[in-house]
C-alpha cells in the first residue's frame, strides 16, 4: 500500500505533468517569452517542494515562491507554475498557525511582486499597480485565507467534539452515581430495618431473630450482585422491570407489607425505560423503609399500557422526606429524560405517594 508520503509525490508527478502541458500550451500566446529548460526545471523543482508541504509547510511554501520567483526572472511564460503557490500557500495557512503562516505569506507576496515588477516596465501604471496588487491577493493572501478558515472550522469541530466527550462522560458518571445509589441505599435500609428487628427480639425470640438475618444476608447479596454487575459492566445484569415481583418479595421478607398490582407485560420497554421501572420501585420502597415508620404498608401499581407506562408507589405510614434527596432527585431526572413527568408528594389521606409516567420504547 502506498504510504502519505508517495501518494504526495504522485500527486506532485501528476501536477508537474500538467503544468509541463499547460504551460507549453500558453506559451504560444506569450511571444516576448521563451518556454525552455529553466522553466521545466523551474516547474519539477516547486512540484517537488510542494509535495513535502505536510512535513515542513512554511519550508515547502518558502520553496515553492523562491522558485517560482527565479522562474518569473527568467523571463519564462506566465502560467501554471503558479498553481503550487497556491497550493503551498493554503496548506501552509491550514497546518500552521498565524504567527508561523502570516510572516511566510507576507514574504511571499513581497517577492512575487517584486519579480513582477521587473516585467512590467512596458506597461501602463495603472496596469501596473492593478498586477502588483492582484498577483499577491490571488495567488498567496485568498490561498491562505481558505487555508486558514479550514484550520479555524477543524479546531472548532475538535472543541466540540472534546465537549461532547466531556459531557457523555459526565452523565455516564451521573448515571453510575445514580445506579449505585439506588442499589446501596435500597439494600442498606432494608438491612438496617431487619437488624433492629433482629436486635429487639433476639432474646425472646431467637427464630424470629433467625429470620431477620436471613434477609439481612439475602439483601446484602443481591445488592452486591447488583453492585458488581454495576460497576464491572455498566450495563449486563442490571435489574429490569420484570424483577419488579421479585423487588416486591424481598421487601416483604424483610417485614414491609407491600401490595403489588401489575397491568400489562413489559415487553414492549427499551431497556432505558425497563430499568427506570424497576428503580422508580425500588427507591420508592426503600424511601417507605426509612421514613414511613414500623406500622406502615405499601402499595405498587405498575401499568404497562399501549403507549405509556406508569408507575405508582403509596404507603400508610407517617410520610416521606422533608425534602426530596439523591435519589427522588435521581428518579425524577430518569424520567424527565425519558419525556415523562414525575410526583413525589404527601397524600391527603396520609402517607406518601411516588409516581411517574412516561412513553415507552414503542410509543416513541
Amino acid at each position: 500500500m502506498i504510504g502519505g508520503n508517495g501518494r504526495l509525490a504522485a500527486i506532485a508527478a501528476v501536477l508537474a505533468v500538467v503544468a509541463l502541458a499547460g504551460t507549453a500550451f500558453v506559451a504560444r500566446f506569450q511571444p516576448q517569452a521563451v518556454f525552455d529548460a529553466r522553466g521545466v526545471v523551474g516547474i519539477l523543482v516547486a512540484a517537488a517542494a510542494w509535495s513535502r508541504h505536510r512535513q515542513a509547510p512554511a519550508t515547502a511554501a518558502a520553496a515553492v515562491v523562491v522558485t517560482v520567483v527565479g522562474y518569473v526572472l527568467a523571463g519564462q511564460p506566465y502560467g501554471p507554475i503558479l498553481l503550487f503557490v497556491v497550493l503551498a500557500s493554503f496548506a501552509l495557512a491550514r497546518l500552521r498557525h498565524a504567527r508561523t503562516a502570516v510572516p511566510v505569506c507576507v514574504g511571499a507576496c513581497c517577492a512575487l511582486a517584486a519579480a513582477l515588477w521587473t516585467r512590467l516596465d512596458t506597461q501602463p501604471s495603472h496596469v501596473v499597480a492593478t498586477l502588483l496588487l492582484a498577483w499577491p491577493v490571488i495567488f498567496v493572501a485568498v490561498p491562505a485565507l481558505a487555508g486558514a478558515l479550514v484550520r479555524t472550522r477543524a479546531d472548532a469541530m475538535e472543541r466540540e467534539r472534546a465537549a461532547l466527550i466531556a459531557r457523555g462522560a459526565d452523565e455516564e458518571r451521573l448515571r453510575v452515581a445514580r445506579e449505585v445509589h439506588d442499589i446501596a441505599g435500597h439494600g442498606f435500609a432494608v438491612v438496617a430495618m431487619q437488624a433492629g428487628v433482629a436486635l429487639t427480639v433476639f432474646d425472646e425470640q431467637p427464630a424470629q431473630a433467625r429470620v431477620s438475618l436471613e434477609a439481612i444476608r439475602s439483601a446484602s447479596e443481591h445488592a452486591l450482585h447488583e453492585l458488581q454487575a454495576t460497576l464491572d459492566t455498566l450495563h449486563a445484569g442490571a435489574s429490569t422491570a420484570r424483577d419488579v415481583p421479585d423487588l416486591v418479595e424481598r421487601v416483604r421478607a424483610g417485614g414491609l407489607p407491600v401490595a403489588l398490582t401489575v397491568t400489562g407485560a413489559p415487553g414492549a420497554l427499551g431497556e432505558r425505560e425497563s430499568a427506570t421501572v424497576y428503580r422508580l420501585v425500588q427507591e420508592a420502597l426503600t424511601n417507605v423503609l426509612r421514613h414511613a415508620g414500623p406500622t406502615a404498608a405499601a402499595e405498587v401499581d405498575v401499568d404497562y399500557g399501549e403507549r405509556d407506562v406508569s408507575v405508582a408507589v403509596r404507603d400508610t405510614g407517617a410520610g416521606g422526606a422533608a425534602e426530596p434527596g439523591r435519589g427522588l432527585r435521581g428518579l425524577q431526572q430518569r424520567v424527565e429524560e425519558l419525556r415523562g413527568t414525575f410526583a413525589a408528594r404527601e397524600r391527603p389521606t396520609g402517607g406518601y405517594e411516588v409516581a411517574a409516567t412516561f412513553p415507552h420504547g414503542g410509543a416513541r
